[in-house]
């Protein structure tokens, strides 16, 4: 699918996404296929079949989360084999993705032409977002829960995987290297799975509505999140003048947008390059586990200039989307290897115990050492068959969102330069405001979608 898109494909991989999608049904995988067949559908400016996606992704997260969770409250569902292998259980995304998914869908809602919709949809993001947080806590707590009894029944095998000596063995340089620079990436995300994205759009649905004490709360947030951002602190500025509020001493020198931001005005979102994916690594404790690490990809098409009405915008960074997968990586990791180790360890343990028991209780005979043989045989195959690590993950995602601001000009027509080649939009008649999204994840993958305001 991703050699289809990167060769300018887009049509190709999606057709591969929607059989993959088919083929995986009732098997946990589903929703990874389901996600990049919305992100695809979106690409191509089909948005009613983007919105079907998003909508059943969010039926399969919901379902997804309750099996999960009564999984880990009912000890007899969730056997050993399931807890050292996370393929063997559905995919339900990594909090990065479901936040994603309502933004995708938000502007979804107005390429079919539903404001409303789009409004009502952004207003929910605040509040899928706390969801998300809970969510994540509510598991994160079963699951430490369940650790926790497993390492007081398996002491020594959990004392041998809370340790870190592995990281020095020169088999794991590769796995150290990119856990180094996992963390290092991980600085660039805003914490508790925040997206400065739905910030901004809440605070656009808040603008149009005319409510700009709520949008002045919406775009302290956005401040806060990006603080060296000058699009950010004029939002934040123009929010406080509108509604009536004094400036905080930072923002005494920065000034408040010239033009009116709920009407006659264009928001450009800029979503360049590809996200970080993820790759298996074998990792020696000396056990080998097949081990995920991100995966980051260069920066092909970093900065965007939006010309128009004699004026010159450059799109600034507004979201990074592999700072904010690389922060939930590190959140999530560390308790998930120890638990992954402690189980595998088990096993090993059971696995030795049982040959010395067959060594002991089996006379001394060739049939004794065939038999061995073949039970050897069969836990090593058993274990190539599952030792893999899980590498799921929506991959059709920009590596960044940027974003510039610029009234709406008289001739209504926007120049873009920056990326390999420039490119010139109209604005249609007929709205008032536009939000223009500019899709470049590779060079042979760029469109320009024009979502009119009314």
């Amino acid at each position: 699918m991703i050699e289809q898109f990167l060769a300018g494909n887009a049509g190709g991989a999606l057709e591969f996404a929607e059989k993959k999608h088919v083929s995986t049904s009732g098997t946990g995988d589903e929703l990874v296929w389901l996600l990049e067949c919305g992100s695809l559908q979106f690409y191509l400016g089909d948005y009613g079949a983007a919105l079907d996606s998003f909508r059943l992704c969010e039926s399969l997260i919901e379902e997804y989360d309750e099996r999960a969770l009564i999984s880990l409250t009912d000890t007899g569902t969730e056997t050993l084999a399931v807890f050292s292998n996370e393929n063997a259980l559905p995919y339900r995304g990594w909090c990065r993705d479901r936040v994603a998914l309502g933004i995708f869908k938000s502007l979804a809602y107005l390429g079919v032409g539903k404001e409303e919709a789009f409004r009502a949809q952004v207003k929910r993001l605040r509040q899928e977002h706390q969801k998300i947080q809970e969510d994540y806590q509510k598991f994160f707590d079963k699951e430490q829960e369940r650790l926790e009894e497993e390492k007081k029944k398996n002491r020594e095998a959990a004392n041998k995987a809370a340790g870190t000596e592995y990281l020095n063995d020169p088999r794991n340089a590769a796995y150290a290297s990119s856990i180094s620079e996992t963390q290092e990436v991980a600085h660039r995300g805003y914490g508790n799975f925040l997206n400065p994205v739905s910030i901004f759009l809440s605070g656009l649905a808040l603008i149009r509505d005319g409510a700009w004490d709520n949008a002045r709360i919406e775009f302290e947030r956005l401040y806060k999140a990006l603080p060296n951002n000058q699009y950010a602190k004029q939002y934040y500025a123009t929010a406080l003048r509108r509604a009536g509020r004094p400036f905080p001493a930072a923002l005494l020198d920065v000034q408040p947008f010239t033009f009116p931001l709920e009407r006659d005005c264009v928001f450009v979102l800029f979503a360049h390059d590809m996200s970080a994916s993820f790759d298996e690594v074998a990792v020696y404790f000396p056990l080998m586990i097949a081990w995920p690490i991100c995966v980051y990809h260069p920066a092909t098409m970093p900065s965007l200039i939006v010309q128009a009405g004699g004026g010159s915008y450059p799109a600034l960074p507004l979201a990074d989307m592999d700072g904010i997968l690389a922060q939930e990586f590190n959140m999530r990791m560390p308790a998930r290897i120890v638990r992954t180790l402690t189980y595998a360890l088990i096993k090993e343990a059971a696995y030795i115990a049982t040959m010395e028991s067959m060594n002991r209780s089996m006379n001394d005979s060739g049939s004794k050492g065939a038999t061995m043989l073949a039970t050897a045989l069969a836990y090593k195959t058993y274990q190539a068959m599952f030792n893999t690590a899980d590498t799921r993950g929506w991959f059709i995602l920009p590596k960044e969102f940027c974003v510039a601001q610029l009234p709406m000009p008289q001739d209504r027509s926007l120049t873009f330069s920056g990326l390999p080649a420039s490119a010139t939009i109209q604005i249609p008649e007929g709205c008032g405001s536009a939000i223009v999204y500019v899709n470049a994840m590779t060079p042979a993958n760029i469109q320009y979608h024009v979502f009119p305001l009314k």
